[in-house]
């Protein structure tokens, strides 16, 4: 085992419920599919022209995440109202569309939006299952823009056919990126702003039928007011529900470069070579 390779495995060894990441998009490609660092998905194919290897996250501060090692790029939807998504797979039997709306998860991911082209309000949508019309059930994450400015705006977690759930009203500023997360556990929807809490809403989604499909940048079948307008960076689900600190830290992680080994680590390291030579033995 080579030196990045081992520390990559003990970050993420490290990282927070590292058991329950069921999807990690970098979205560090340059062309074609995304994919799925877990491996628990097949890569994404593109419909439309998303627009590969965009500046991604730079190092800052982003509310309470500090980002000290940035690394990677992101991929551009838009900048008007046009078609252009990934799509995850032929079928529903996948990860994520298979957590239960009586379950937990985390969902989150990274998003630097474009201004409104107009004044009709807007889902940009990070990550959507179900389909067309809600008729196909399920849920989705996305931004939802109001106003031209910027104001007004929130995070939504919409159940398909059932709600449209927003968190408290924020002001966006376009220059910079932010991180939006949701925790949901059994109808209990929690909304998370750069790391800080805002508050909470109780809703329960309907699992996805047969004919429902896993999204990123839109939902299938939706029109342009659920495209995502902007750039999109370091989308992860996890299968349970993460702390504030917990979701500061794998924000930080999914758009960071593979850090410097750590005394712990090289420590950890030194008794690796020990246990292979008592094996030999």
């Amino acid at each position: 085992m080579n030196w990045k390779t081992f520390f990559t495995v003990m970050t993420l060894a490290a990282s927070p419920a590292n058991a329950a990441l069921v999807a990690n998009w970098g979205l560090d490609d340059l062309t074609g599919p995304i994919f799925d660092s877990t491996g628990n998905h097949v890569d994404g194919l593109p419909t439309g022209s998303p627009s590969h290897g965009m500046p991604g996250v730079q190092n800052g501060i982003y509310g309470a995440i500090s980002i000290n090692n940035a690394a990677g790029t992101s991929i551009e939807f838009g900048p008007t109202a046009v078609d252009e998504f990934f799509t995850i797979g032929t079928d529903n039997l996948n990860p994520v569309m298979n957590l239960g709306a009586t379950g937990s998860f985390t969902a989150m991911g990274w998003m630097k939006p474009y201004p409104l082209g107009s004044t009709v309000q807007r889902n940009y949508r990070i990550l959507s299952t179900g389909s067309a019309a809600g008729v196909d059930r399920g849920w989705g994450l996305s931004l939802r823009m109001n106003l031209t400015d910027g104001t007004n705006t929130s995070i939504r977690f919409t159940g398909f056919g059932i709600a449209d759930n927003d968190s408290s009203a924020f002001n966006l500023d376009f220059q910079n990126w932010i991180h939006i997360a949701v925790t949901y556990n059994s109808g209990l929807i929690t909304y998370f702003l750069n790391g800080n809490m805002l508050d909470s809403d109780v809703r329960a989604f309907e699992n996805e039928s047969a004919n429902g499909r896993l999204v990123v940048g839109s939902r299938l079948g939706g029109n342009d007011a659920d495209q995502m307008n902007g750039l999109l960076d370091g989308i992860r689900v996890y299968d349970q529900i993460l702390t504030a600190e917990e979701i500061q830290q794998a924000a930080v992680e999914s758009v960071s470069a593979v850090p410097e080994p750590t005394v712990a680590l090289l420590g950890l390291a030194g008794i690796v070579p020990c246990f292979r030579r008592r094996r030999a033995r």
